[in-house]
């Protein structure tokens, strides 16, 4: 049996739903009071104001967007050269690009948008984001070293470059009809192939 979520916690998931339900300013802290069962004064002996609770809403969201991404470290155990390699990045791409994760982009622009005023947030975001590209450009390091991969780019700059790349999707589909999602799909993997293949 998975162990308990504890009180701040229940809270923390409260907020996410109240957020992804109708946005920051849902987020009413006698609403998570009355849900998890507590007197509004007990949500403030976990958070010192509204505002921290938010922050924290918004950092579990984005993580567990990011939780759910194929892991690049556990790709690379199984790649022996570069065609694996390429396959491999390609794979976690499609998986990505995937209709039903249109709603972890959207949350992911919606958080970041979030953390554009909030300072607490854009430290805990950027925080997330460096551990989570930092597999990435350890892949691309490797690729590198095994001249798989241009070796002139840097990695953690090409890290992040790919990750705004994918999350850039969410502007197209906002628009629905508007973009034919396997021609972006096709433009995307050629360019990002293009970037990365050695140079001959």
């Amino acid at each position: 049996m998975p162990p308990q979520p504890s009180m701040r916690e229940r809270m923390i998931n409260v907020a996410v739903e109240l957020i992804a339900e109708g946005g920051e300013a849902s987020v009413r802290v006698s609403k998570i009071a009355e849900v998890v069962g507590v007197k509004e004064p007990s949500i403030y002996h976990h958070f010192k104001n509204r505002t921290e609770l938010v922050t924290a809403a918004y950092v579990e969201w984005y993580w567990q967007c990011l939780r759910t991404d194929v892991p690049v470290d556990s790709i690379m155990l199984v790649v022996d050269n570069r065609e694996d390699y390429e396959r491999a990045l390609r794979k976690s791409m499609e998986w990505s690009y995937r209709p039903e994760r249109h709603k972890d982009r959207a949350i992911r622009a919606s958080v970041l948008g979030a953390a554009q005023t909030n300072p607490d947030l854009a430290v805990a975001i950027n925080k997330i984001n460096q551990r989570f590209l930092s597999s990435l450009a350890d892949s691309l390091r490797l690729a590198q070293s095994k001249g798989w991969a241009r070796a002139d780019l840097d990695p953690m700059a090409t890290a992040y470059w790919l990750h705004g790349q994918i999350n850039g999707r969410v502007v197209a589909e906002m628009d629905p009809g508007a973009v034919d999602f396997a021609a972006w799909d096709a433009i995307s993997f050629e360019m990002v192939f293009a970037l990365l293949r050695p140079r001959p």
